[in-house]
């Protein structure tokens, strides 16, 4: 059952023009829920504006939303907002959490034990393998998985996270109309018959679009303690998620390639070996963060670091030292 107070910011949402700020300003007009769309207008300019590009334009949004809900319902989905209790906490920490959530499935009933797993679409044999124990071991653990559902090492985290018995979640970048790619609809599938979710903060039929997996990725970091980037080039869509993580004050753990990939010159291992071997000022150039911020850096060098990365706030787990032959 979505929510009145999610309904009315729904419609307002799909407003052209409307982001979050003035859907959150409008949060703030009193009595938000029974306030005309006047009252909420003359505290929120920018949704005037949007009321003004044609006659009847509120009333339309309305309908929008309604038929919205009526799609969420259909598949028996839900849409939430940042006012219901069922809003994940970790995402509400965040500086940018989207004020609205489209879930299929059921989100992890302790959510702060989230971890987003994440990497390359095609990692090396060795980073499938590490994508796979470290996934299970946090399953083991109690832990929900994070990750986004696209090839390669996000498939591999979901996937072994089913297989382990537990909880995972994936993050999309489109509408919960469809599951792209479409490779992963058996995986999606899988992930609500087993007890997890599928969420988006897009609304349905909305297709996938570049500028969006980067926003998706932004969200895995938001649902979770902190995240695992399990390999990555310099230009990797991952480093989206591990930017996040330094931005919302969360760690980032990151393998540290076997000699074998370095030996091969392995292109998905570069941002790995730069995060682990690299001075802070190229470190910091790649994170786009504060050199303060790389105190929350771990680099797993074996099997004896996974049990550091059982990291119950935001703060940054502690790394052993580096055993390389137990990766292996």
């Amino acid at each position: 059952m979505t929510s009145l107070t999610t309904k009315k910011l729904l419609a307002l949402s799909l407003l052209k023009g409307v982001g979050p700020a003035a859907l959150r300003s409008s949060l703030a007009v009193p009595d938000f829920v029974n306030s005309s769309i006047e009252a909420i207008t003359s505290s929120v300019p920018r949704i005037g504006t949007a009321l003004k590009t044609s006659a009847g334009v509120w009333n339309a949004a309305l309908d929008s939303a309604e038929r919205q809900v009526e799609a969420a319902a259909s598949i028996g989905a839900r849409i939430i907002s940042v006012v219901d209790a069922e809003y994940p906490p970790l995402l509400r920490m965040t500086k940018d959490d989207p004020v609205i959530l489209y879930v299929h499935g059921r989100l992890m009933p302790e959510s702060t034990h989230s971890v987003a797993i994440i990497g390359t679409r095609e990692p090396t044999r060795h980073g499938g393998i590490i994508a796979d124990r470290i996934s299970r071991f946090y399953v083991e653990h109690g832990w929900s998985v994070v990750s986004g559902l696209a090839i390669g090492c996000d498939t591999i985290a979901h996937q072994a996270a089913l297989d382990a018995g537990g909880h995972t979640v994936a993050v999309l970048a489109h509408g919960l109309h469809t599951v792209s790619p479409a490779q992963n609809r058996r995986l999606a599938e899988d992930i609500l018959s087993k007890g997890g979710a599928l969420v988006s903060e897009y609304p349905f039929g909305r297709a996938p679009s570049a500028p969006q997996f980067v926003k998706r990725d932004r969200i895995q970091a938001g649902l979770a303690q902190g995240v695992v980037m399990i390999q990555s080039d310099l230009r990797g869509g991952s480093l989206h998620a591990s930017r996040a993580a330094m931005n919302y004050g969360r760690w980032l753990a990151v393998p540290y390639p076997t000699e074998r990939d370095i030996s091969q010159q392995e292109q998905k291992i570069q941002a790995n070996l730069l995060l682990a071997d690299q001075g802070s000022g190229a470190i910091s150039e790649l994170l786009q963060c504060p050199t303060s911020a790389l105190e929350r850096i771990v680099i797993v060098r074996g099997r004896e670091d996974y049990s550091s990365l059982l990291c119950e706030g935001v703060s940054p787990p502690d790394a052993r030292p580096f055993d390389q032959g137990s990766l292996l």
